[in-house]
């Protein structure tokens, strides 16, 4: 069972580095996203870390990778650690989505657990999922680091009861800045 559970962003992508929504799009790092990656792998290599758990897209798999090279670690790829299908918001930063999808966009921001947008994964989907991940790796390892994106990795937070859901966009998550949570428990 585990006594900790690190999680990480992955590092900076093109897209992240101007906002714009990534979701599932499978896009690499950046040189700068590499970087954080390695930062990230280094600061972790002595933390005790003993099983590294990513989503499948690349961007979170690298940083992911540097991590488990750097501790140790073996390497597990979560399919149900993938970021949130943003659907029409792919591809568009806020003030475009807001632009093109007026009152779907802004029910969602003021709302984003009980506001489906059509064509986007329903967060409580979403929730679910990461719950059922989490709940693996917890009872698996004593020390897992989840390696994943902004979206699925606040709802991980939700999940764990370290944030309410509607506090889900004022949580901002660093790319590849670990946060730790001791004794973390399923809710």
């Amino acid at each position: 069972m585990a006594r900790r559970v690190t999680l990480v962003r992955h590092g900076q992508t093109e897209r992240s580095a101007v906002g714009v929504y990534s979701g599932r799009l499978d896009i690499p790092l950046t040189p700068v996203g590499r970087e954080q990656a390695r930062q990230t792998a280094q600061q972790l290599a002595t933390a005790g870390v003993d099983r590294v758990v990513t989503s499948p897209l690349v961007r979170a798999r690298d940083t992911a990778q540097a991590i488990a090279d750097a501790s140790g670690a073996g390497l597990t790829v979560e399919p149900r650690l993938i970021e949130v299908d943003y659907g029409p918001f792919e591809g568009l930063d806020r003030a475009g989505a807001r632009a093109k999808f007026a009152g779907a966009f802004s029910d969602w921001r003021a709302d984003p657990f009980g506001s489906p947008v059509r064509g986007m994964e329903p967060l409580p989907d979403a929730l679910a999922r990461a719950r059922a991940a989490i709940s693996d790796a917890l009872a698996a390892y004593e020390h897992p680091v989840l390696v994943a994106h902004q979206g699925i990795l606040r709802i991980v937070l939700v999940a764990l009861g370290e944030i309410e859901p509607r506090d889900y966009f004022q949580t901002r998550l660093q790319e590849a800045d670990p946060i730790v949570v001791e004794a973390p428990a399923v809710r």
